[in-house]
């Protein structure tokens, strides 16, 4: 083996470089420039993209003149020739001058493709051209989809859009409380766009899912601009909106986007403004009964207006200061409806955000390099109801879709606030023989997250649906002889983090064609509560290692087949929802549900008082009927962040400049994930086997055309001892019923015990694993540009989030606490397809026409059938022998008093993953015809969204035991398809 080394190494030393940066006029760095190295009459011998400081580097070659092209979309393609001797390394500085911002020199200056053999990432990148000819869209998100296996909200099979890590311009955006993004530019104001995770070094965190990484535009020595406005009605559209089904479609948009750059100072001082303005409206199906029409009358409308401003400042040759400012402000009315709410039982949005960036790089040679960023955002956001919050709303009792009137039934503020440092330092050269890149650098993040959420009027009237119901007549919701309220269920969190990390990060090249890229990250979380009475306190906190290794391998020559391999582990951000249940924050509040027996109000605007409601509870005029439990917390025991392993093997083949393949293998493994657990979970509860489930008319429930029974169903020890106590006092003495679990002995009754133990901790039994397999082909020419993917995925666990309820929950403290909900719950995870198929293509047609296409299919989301627990609305009943003749079988009903504490537990009735959605096809197109008018032209623009008319189900009301008016069950109603068949009309100036 050593002797088959030494040639190979012998080699190496005979061998040269090149390197060196790529600046505009100004001298500030040109990102993602293609630079190619090139013989008389060979193929590319290398190829490299220049970095963030427009550096570049073109490693082992033969000994000989070459000629470096390097080409940017924006620039004029320059050229130099140089000789390479053996064993050093020669630098070239390319100066690129700037063209004509239209879109042919865009798309005809488009680069040839590269393979990396530099380090293992593997992601996608998108620049302005290809944005400027994809169809339109008005969210940044949607332009993920375009990377393979990816979606909007799940990249990668991460846990949910709160596993991503999102920056703007080099500063993180991730909400400090939820996870996730908090604010996105406008897609026609970025630069580039790059998606990565996969194969990530040292120098990426936060990322358990993937790292969204966004360039805005900045100014250049040239003056330039644009200004588009589109437009967009139901009246040109179809529709998916069937009757009878919940949903919601576009009534109409209108949106007006410009920006500007340029010099203030040529070669020194450039700016860039961007705005936008947006205004739309909602069609929303109509379900109350009183009211006429097909639609809501008076449907969600948004006003939207986004500005960014931007400043560059170059003082010397070395130095480059940027700064932004991004904001926004969003105001909704009538929001959030789904054709059951009155006009004045809906809720007005008031949003606005600020969004702060500062960058200083310093220069001192081609491979070595600093960068320091500052920056931050700060928001505020209401929902606030139109009756104020002294009203309380009606809203009838019942699992999902409750019909609203009179006033929304809470009111929330949100206030979240982030301010991060990081710093980088580049350097490369060559150390004992071997060629080296290091990145050293730290990062700190602070940021703050204050959410309240307060029910309007103190409570909420709860009737029943009934017949004769009138929400503005209280003597009509008596039923039978109670009217329901709701109480509690308030909010209040207030919650500090902090997220810091150093890392370093190597390139090491070991042989011609080998580079080894090992990199380690520590890093180190801090949560921080401050609950409404009491000192603030530090919740949780915990530090640990991120090792990561990567292997490139060029085993056909420069960029001919690439083999890459990478393994490291990625901790997740801390973010307040990870540790709002830790004991002492009381951030949550139990929701209640009582039974008023008093006389009904005279007006619907009456409300009772905590106090009032004791008192008239104590003269026997108020009745507890069931809780929500909410505000379970515990202490923190051997805490740890959560983190995925990930394993990555790539295989990649360049035909040419203008082709590549590639396969890929990806495997994730979730860790540490974090949950509220009781310890004595198995003991305080008590498990019934073939449980039959009845509507509130004693009627069964039926499943798949059979009785619905499930197999288990866990009862709350505390109402078997309380029912059991109200038995003995003579309180309940109606034979009809079950006061406990049938079989069980005196004995064993008196041996019950309900003791929770709750702990915040890492769960060893949630998990969620993922493995994909990936096929890539892309093609860049002159004219046109093409990309193609397909891939096989598998996710499988019991948690579909980092933390907290997963989306099959409405809230709550999840399954470790609540027993009901670990049944069924392991199994393939949803939001995710087993095949899809992506394929983008764009570029130059005749007569001045340009556009694009992207399909895309996918199999259908996995879906799970549920049931949600409530005494109130479901009877509980299992068959018994008679006492008196064995030989006949009864069907008795549980008390609903045994369920007042299981209320709104969800229980998964058949194996999660069981059914799946059906599959979809989706066909977007783009088309704009240019009318050059010197050095200006205009666009007409159509897009055209779901051209093949796809209507496919993404989505059903999977809860069982849901009532549909006073009859029947709204189980697998549809909630949601794909947008339909949509036209946007467009015209735009760009100079």
């Amino acid at each position: 083996m050593l002797a088959a080394l030494v040639p190979a190494i012998g080699q190496a030393q005979a061998q040269g470089a090149i390197e060196g940066r790529v600046i505009d006029a100004a001298g500030r760095p040109v990102v993602s420039a293609e630079v190619s190295a090139n013989r008389p009459g060979t193929t590319p011998a290398g190829l490299a993209t220049t970095d963030a400081d427009g550096a570049w580097r073109i490693p082992d070659l033969e000994p000989g003149r070459y000629r470096i092209t390097v080409s940017r979309p924006g620039y004029r393609p320059s050229r130099q020739q140089v000789e390479v001797e053996p064993g050093r390394t020669a630098r070239l500085t390319f100066v690129l001058e700037l063209v004509l911002f239209t879109l042919d020199s865009l798309v005809v200056s488009g680069p040839a493709l590269s393979i990396s053999t530099v380090d293992a990432d593997l992601g996608t990148k998108l620049t302005v051209a290809e944005i400027s000819l994809l169809p339109t869209t008005l969210d940044l998100r949607q332009l993920i989809a375009l990377t393979p296996g990816a979606r909007p909200d799940q990249i990668w099979g991460g846990a949910s859009d709160q596993a991503n890590s999102y920056s703007l311009d080099g500063t993180t955006v991730n909400h400090p409380g939820l996870g996730g993004a908090f604010f996105l530019p406008s897609p026609s104001w970025i630069e580039t766009l790059e998606v990565r995770g996969l194969g990530a070094g040292a120098d990426v965190g936060g990322a358990q899912g993937g790292l969204v990484e966004v360039v805005t535009l900045g100014g250049r020595n040239v003056l330039e601009g644009a200004l588009r406005s589109a437009f967009e009605s139901h009246r040109l559209n179809g529709s998916n909106l069937i009757p009878g089904e919940i949903g919601r479609e576009l009534s109409r948009r209108w949106e007006l986007d410009g920006h500007v750059r340029g010099p203030l100072v040529p070669d020194r001082v450039h700016f860039a403004l961007c705005g936008h303005v947006i205004r739309q409206g909602e069609l929303v199906p109509n379900y109350l009964a009183d009211r006429s029409g097909e639609f809501v009358p008076q449907p969600p409308s948004f006003r939207d207006h986004r500005g960014l401003a931007k400043l560059s400042w170059k003082p010397g040759g070395r130095d480059l200061l940027e700064g932004s400012l991004m904001g926004r402000r969003q105001d909704g009315d009538r929001i959030g409806q789904t054709g059951y709410e009155a006009a004045e039982a809906t809720e007005r949005l008031r949003q606005w955000n600020l969004t702060g960036n500062l960058t200083w790089r310093r220069i001192w040679s081609p491979r070595s390099a600093l960068i320091v960023r500052l920056g931050g955002f700060v928001a505020r956001e209401r929902l606030d109801p139109y009756n104020g919050s002294a009203v309380p709303g009606i809203e009838l009792l019942t699992q999902v879709n409750p019909p609203r009137y009179q006033n929304a039934p809470v009111r929330t503020l949100g206030a979240p606030s982030s301010l991060g440092l990081t710093a980088i330092w580049t350097r490369g050269g060559r150390f004992a023989g071997l060629e080296h890149e290091v990145k050293l650098g730290g990062e700190y993040t602070t940021g703050s997250w204050y959410f309240e959420r307060r029910r309007n009027g103190g409570m909420t009237w709860r009737p029943m649906r009934t017949l004769g119901f009138d929400p503005g007549t209280p003597a009509s919701w008596v039923y039978p002889d109670a009217i329901g309220t709701g109480w509690g269920g308030d909010v209040r969190l207030d919650s500090d983090v902090r997220n810091a990390a150093v890392f370093v990060q190597e390139q090491i090249g070991i042989l011609p064609w080998l580079r080894f890229n090992p990199g380690v990250r520590f890093a180190w979380w801090t949560g921080v509560l401050t609950p409404a009475a009491g000192p603030r306190f530090t919740a949780v906190r915990d530090h640990a290692l991120e090792p990561r290794i990567g292997m490139v391998a060029a085993v056909r020559g420069q960029g001919g087949i690439v083999v890459k391999a990478h393994w490291g582990r990625y901790h997740q951000p801390m973010f307040a929802a990870l540790f709002d249940r830790v004991e002492g924050a009381g951030a949550f509040s139990d929701e209640e549900i009582w039974s008023y027996l008093g006389p009904a109000p005279v007006t619907p605007r009456h409300t009772f008082t905590l106090a009032e409601r004791e008192a008239l509870a104590a003269a026997g005029l108020f009745r507890f009927e069931e809780e929500i439990r909410l505000d379970q917390a515990g202490r923190v025991e051997q805490y740890h962040q959560p983190y995925v392993d990930q394993a990555v093997l790539s295989l990649e083949h360049a035909v040419g400049s203008r082709w590549k393949v590639g396969v890929a293998y990806v495997h994730r493994r979730n860790r540490n994930l974090v949950a509220l657990v009781d310890r004595n979970l198995a003991s305080n509860y008590t498990v019934v086997d073939n449980v039959l489930i009845r509507d509130r008319f004693n009627r069964l429930l039926s499943f798949g055309g059979q009785p619905l029974v499930l197999a288990r169903l866990a009862i709350a020890n505390e109402d078997i001892l309380w029912v059991r106590e109200l038995v003995r006092q003579g309180v309940l003495l109606s034979p009809n019923y079950l006061y406990a679990p049938p079989g069980m002995s005196a004995a064993e009754l008196d041996a019950l015990r309900y003791n929770p133990d709750f702990v915040l901790t890492n769960v060893p039994e949630a998990m969620r694993q993922f493995g994909q397999l990936q096929l890539r082909l892309d093609a860049r020419y002159p004219t046109w540009w093409a990309a193609a993917s397909a891939t096989l995925s598998t996710l499988e666990g019991n948690l579909n989030v980092v933390t907290g309820p997963d989306d099959y929950t409405t809230g709550g403290p999840g399954p470790w606490v609540r027993l009901n909900e670990q049944y069924n719950f392991f199994g393939p995870l949803n939001n995710q397809s087993r095949f899809e198929a992506k394929l983008y293509l764009g570029g130059l047609l005749p007569a001045r026409f340009r556009g694009s296409a992207v399909f895309s299919y996918a199999t259908g989301d996995r879906v799970t059938p549920t049931m949600l627990i409530s005494g109130l609305l479901t009877d509980y009943a299992v068959a018994l022998p008679q006492a008196a003749n064995p030989a006949v079988i009864d069907t008795v009903s549980f008390h609903p008093f045994l369920f007042r504490h299981t209320s709104g537990h969800r229980i998964f009735i058949q194996p999660r993953g069981s059914y799946r959605y059906q599959a979809r096809a989706s066909l977007d197109l783009h088309l704009e015809r240019s009318f050059p008018r010197g050095r200006s032209e205009v666009v007409l623009v159509v897009d055209g969204f779901n051209v093949l008319g796809d209507r496919s189900v993404t989505g059903i009301q999977t809860v069982v035991n849901t009532a549909s008016g006073l009859f029947g069950s709204d189980y697998g109603r549809v909630r949601s398809r794909v947008l339909p068949r949509t036209l946007r009309l467009g015209a735009s100036v760009r100079f």
